[in-house]
């Protein structure tokens, strides 16, 4: 985990992009320890991957409390597409667990089956988050970083991806220095905070306050930046890693809450107009990224003319879905004013 937060962090610094919206990959797989490969332990490691894949698919932690869907888990050999053994050894090659069984479920099979109970699917395009850190250990505050508090930032990662969500970390390089400081984080100074964020382009930012305020009480304050709203709460614990997921959790409770989608709808018929498309190769990507959202069943053009293109969505969403999902992309803009779902392609 470390080498993989660290790959990120040096790429980065090599080329970065912008990051925007993520079409979050791996929510229909699951991975599961295992001792053995005899079929009993298979059907309750089974069961076991299909609840991580709901909680994944839906984005709510209690899913599997809900009415209906026991039967499902009930059922979890038929959502199997393919299954595989890993051996897993530790780094120095001992074993933990004799096997992994690594479990991919089929997609519309789960979807269906949710649909038919009621309940919502939380679309691929999720919110890109980037989270900034600060410890406090005997009066001494610093960013959590890759050198010295990997730890925590694994366990902020590992929950974020049980919940289906990917974080990023702030590179903290001399850009960043020059431009936000941990007072700004510890004090809540909105301002740097955001002004800081404007480089990763991410739709939503963390920033928490960890440290140990009793010998058995660790805190984090923690306050969530999203839509130009601010949602502050508090976890604690005896527990250190339970603090840091906790804040986690309720994160993706808020995006949950904001940004998925209430329950199906009728399919609509959407015409949406995008303006000032000067190629063919900009008509081929706005064209490529509506097909590719999640929220929209198919994409048609209605009408061409030298300043803009009409196209025709189907969905299930609405409008209000529709919008909020090209929202999160940041590939088109709407335009203020207009009557209609209108938009230009950013630069």
């Amino acid at each position: 985990m470390k080498s993989r937060i660290l790959y990120f962090l040096c790429f980065s610094l090599l080329i970065y992009q912008p990051t925007y919206a993520i079409k979050v990959s791996g929510l229909y797989q699951a991975t599961i320890s295992v001792s053995d490969e005899s079929a009993p332990k298979r059907r309750i490691a089974l069961k076991q991957a299909l609840s991580k894949v709901l909680i994944k698919v839906t984005g709510n932690r209690n899913i599997n409390k809900s009415m209906g869907v026991s039967s499902l888990l009930e059922r979890s050999e038929q959502f199997v597409q393919q299954y595989r053994y890993h051996q897993n050894d530790n780094e120095w090659g001992q074993k933990k667990f004799a096997h992994e069984l690594r479990v991919q479920f089929d997609e519309n099979a789960i979807d269906e089956a949710l649909k038919n109970q009621g309940i919502s699917i939380w679309d691929k395009e999720r919110p890109s988050v980037l989270v900034w850190l600060v410890s406090q250990k005997n009066n001494n505050r610093s960013f959590v970083n890759i050198e010295e508090n990997f730890e925590y930032l694994n366990i902020l990662e590992d929950r974020a991806s049980a919940r289906g969500i990917s974080l990023l970390f702030p590179l903290l390089d001399l850009q960043d220095d020059s431009k936000i400081s941990v007072t700004d984080v510890w004090g809540g100074f909105s301002e740097p905070i955001v002004e800081a964020s404007k480089r990763y382009q991410a739709n939503v930012i963390l920033t928490g306050k960890f440290t140990q305020i009793l010998p058995t009480l660790w805190e984090s304050e923690w306050a969530v930046y999203y839509d130009e709203q601010v949602v502050d709460y508090v976890s604690q614990s005896d527990v250190a890693d339970i603090v840091l997921e906790e804040g986690i959790d309720e994160l993706v409770d808020q995006l949950v809450s904001h940004y998925s989608d209430d329950g199906r709808q009728d399919i609509q018929v959407i015409e949406l107009l995008v303006n000032d498309i000067e190629n063919i190769d900009e008509y081929a990507q706005i064209f490529s990224y509506l097909t590719s959202l999640q929220s929209v069943n198919q994409v048609n053009v209605k009408e061409v003319t030298s300043r803009h293109v009409v196209f025709e969505l189907t969905s299930e969403r609405g409008v209000a879905g529709v919008h909020q999902a090209i929202s999160l992309g940041k590939i088109l803009e709407s335009i203020e004013g207009s009557s209609e779902l209108e938009y230009r392609l950013l630069p």
